[in-house]
């Protein structure tokens, strides 16, 4: 494999290295404010396989499908647990982001569960969508 000087690590700027740094603390500073004020949401992986759903519509009692779970959320943070001990928290508007850009209507992310009296629609990411989900800066 040729030598590549894209993949070279740059030599570092404090300055820059540092209000990169104080640019993470506030981030983290907004999500620990957003946490104390309950701005959260959280969903949990039942089968702990990797994969994340995300509801966007429910039919209650056949009444019809409203809108609910990520469209309706009032909450600045979604929490999910991949199991007790392991979760991610992704901001609600990059989740909105991500499946604004891969279309709702996306018909290998879409599913349904019918559960008793309260089905629901939504999105099953597998784990190459969370991972895409998390880093990738379309969803920024």
């Amino acid at each position: 494999m040729p030598y590549n000087p894209q993949h070279d690590i740059p030599a570092h700027n404090f300055k820059k290295d540092l209000e990169y740094g104080e640019q993470g603390e506030q981030i983290v500073h907004q999500f620990l404010t957003a946490l104390h004020d309950g701005s959260f949401e959280v969903k949990r992986d039942r089968y702990r396989n990797g994969r994340m759903v995300i509801e966007t519509h429910q039919n209650p009692r056949g009444e019809g499908w409203k809108p609910s779970g990520i469209n309706v959320t009032e909450a600045s943070w979604w929490v999910y647990l991949f199991s007790d001990d392991a979760f991610i928290i992704v901001s609600v508007q990059r989740i909105k982001n991500f499946l604004k850009r891969h279309g709702f209507d996306d018909i290998e992310k879409r599913v349904m569960a019918a559960t008793g009296d309260n089905p629901a629609k939504g999105f099953l990411l597998f784990p190459k969508h969370v991972q895409d989900l998390l880093v990738n800066e379309l969803y920024d």
